[in-house]
């Protein structure tokens, strides 16, 4: 273990310290790509509803149906090599779309493909990423190693939106992707720099059983108490909120007239709630407990959505109250998101945190496909505003799966889950 994590402090852990850098210059060129991409199909190849909801779905139907596959994988092989293939991936398929720009290719056709498998990749370095963490920082530094990768995400998301915009005003939304092409690269490299030896997987020299494999990790997420609620909460959240993936970028340029560089405003406003977040996350788990921490800022980011869609009076108070509303989101999101993964890297067996996690993401992010084209022909069938009223009613109700559980009770992090032999699923 390294004197670093003896003592607590991960500001004097060198490969972390890889680790943090490396995935902070990809979360800035991902946030870019955040408002880029729609603002690539609405603005420029006049998406509609339904489009943007086949763009949705081409970038989160991997997790649905690969991602049980892909914690077999991982739990078979060491995770950094895996994160250093997706990130390089993602850069070339990435650069793809201001290439295909240049060379007049560019269509919807064009990107959704390149969307799949980008998101294929996406879920390969998440499930990968969330499997190496633990063993990188150890179990006393989940929390602090948790919280100072989301204060990145959180300080990215405050301005690259903002900058996205800018650039794709500027340059043009798809030479503004190109940005997130080259941010992969670099991550890439400096992953690659990481001098800590990884355990060789427990897994790595027997036969694969993939049904037996898959099926340890969907036990584990179903047989928990904890592990099962807070699967059912993320589920609710993600579909719901496909709403505002799919459909907000259309109705703020279309039917509340705003700007790139106010979209870009007002999704910084969710990084900057996000970075505060980060920072209480630690605070409140010591100060209210750390179940009522987490339930606390899950309803925060459930419930202030809500005034997305009730958003209407002057150009001034509309962009006031969608920065709000992004701001409290992106607040909750960021806490409650510290104190989700926290738990569940906690309770997981090491052997099993792969196949858990990619029993997790299925679960959780396989609803986002389907959200995304339900919410698209939704929008369609009855008005974007509509659809947004009903993702975000939905959206509301998602926090009371962990109200009513065991987490509520929870003061602090629980120990690790004993590994039992396989007998089935219970």
């Amino acid at each position: 273990m390294s004197v670093a994590r003896q003592r607590g402090s991960l500001l004097a852990d060198t490969d972390f310290l890889k680790l943090w850098g490396s995935e902070t210059i990809s979360l800035f060129g991902s946030a870019i790509t955040t408002l880029a991409l729609p603002l690539t199909a609405v603005n420029l190849l006049h998406a509609t509803s339904v489009q943007m909801g086949y763009l949705g779905a081409a970038q989160f139907l991997p997790f649905l149906l690969l991602s049980l596959a892909l914690g077999v994988l991982v739990d078979r092989r060491r995770r950094r090599p895996l994160m250093v293939i997706a990130n390089l991936g993602r850069a070339a398929l990435l650069a793809l779309i201001p290439l295909g720009g240049f060379l007049g290719w560019l269509r919807m056709e064009f990107i959704y493909p390149i969307a799949f498998l980008v998101g294929t990749l996406d879920a390969l370095f998440h499930v990968s990423y969330s499997s190496y963490l633990p063993g990188l920082v150890g179990p006393a530094g989940l929390l602090e190693g948790n919280s100072k990768l989301q204060a990145s995400a959180s300080v990215a998301e405050i301005a690259g939106p903002g900058l996205g915009g800018v650039l794709a005003g500027w340059l043009g939304a798809p030479l503004a992707i190109a940005l997130d092409a080259a941010s992969y690269l670099l991550s890439a490299l400096g992953i690659g720099t990481i001098r800590r030896s990884e355990e060789p997987p427990v897994f790595s020299k027997t036969p694969v059983d993939f049904g037996a494999e898959v099926k340890e990790g969907v036990r584990l997420i179903f047989g928990h108490p904890m592990l099962r609620v807070m699967a059912a909460e993320a589920a609710t959240y993600n579909g719901a909120s496909q709403a505002l993936s799919t459909l907000f970028v259309l109705y703020a340029t279309r039917e509340l007239h705003l700007r790139a560089d106010q979209l870009g405003l007002v999704f910084g406003a969710a990084g900057l709630g996000a970075l505060i977040g980060s920072l209480l996350a630690g605070p409140l788990a010591r100060k209210l407990g750390f179940g009522r921490a987490l339930t606390g800022t899950a309803a925060l980011c459930c419930i202030a959505p809500l005034l997305v869609p009730g958003a209407q009076g002057s150009p001034t108070t509309i962009l006031t109250v969608l920065t709000l509303a992004y701001f409290l989101e992106g607040l909750g999101v960021s806490a409650s998101s510290i104190h989700f993964l926290s738990l569940r890297q906690a309770l997981s067996p090491m052997s099993l945190l792969g196949r858990m996690t990619a029993s997790y993401r299925t679960l959780t992010y396989g609803v986002l496909p389907l959200g995304a084209l339900f919410f698209g022909f939704l929008g369609e069938a009855l008005g974007v505003r509509t659809a947004l009223w009903v993702g975000t009613g939905l959206m509301s109700l998602a926090w009371l799966w962990v109200r009513f559980s065991p987490v509520w009770h929870l003061t602090d992090l629980p120990g690790r889950i004993q590994e039992q032999p396989d007998t089935g699923l219970a």
